[in-house]
């Protein structure tokens, strides 16, 4: 699977679109509200996770998003016990997650996050410890 010359806008569908299809359950217009007037939206929401998306292959501000993006899936899981999962692509964004102090440190202040490349996503969500009901019945109509 490639994503290859996507946008970050291009990306997001594609990991959406693959989450609907595994998932019988996704909101990608969920809030988590921290104050009256203020909140987080995470970019997708089942039943038990949270997702984010981030996507980069060629410099800009991506990589300082992600450090955000981390300490707020920390937080939003704080707040709901839902599983935060942050995916991401891109070579200058994989320098960045294996090489920045202050993004390592980020992880250590967010122990809750789980970090997935988009190849680990794909296996994660058609795993079959995270199969969905319909696809379950599916695969018993044709055994």
């Amino acid at each position: 699977m490639t994503t290859a010359n996507y946008t970050g806008k291009a990306f997001e569908t594609k990991c959406i679109t693959l989450l609907q299809e595994h998932r019988d359950y996704v909101n990608t217009k969920a809030r988590i509200n921290w104050s009256d007037k203020r909140y987080y939206r995470p970019d997708a929401v089942t039943d038990s996770e949270l997702f984010e998306f981030k996507y980069q292959q060629v410099s800009g501000s991506a990589v300082n998003k992600l450090t955000q993006a981390i300490l707020e899936l920390q937080w939003m899981f704080n707040h709901t016990n839902q599983q935060p999962i942050l995916v991401y692509e891109g070579d200058i964004l994989d320098h960045f997650i294996h090489n920045d102090p202050a993004f390592q440190l980020a992880l250590v202040a967010a122990p809750n996050v789980k970090l997935l490349h988009f190849n680990e996503f794909y296996d994660y969500i058609s795993s079959s410890v995270n199969i969905t009901d319909r696809q379950q019945n599916r695969l018993l109509e044709h055994a």
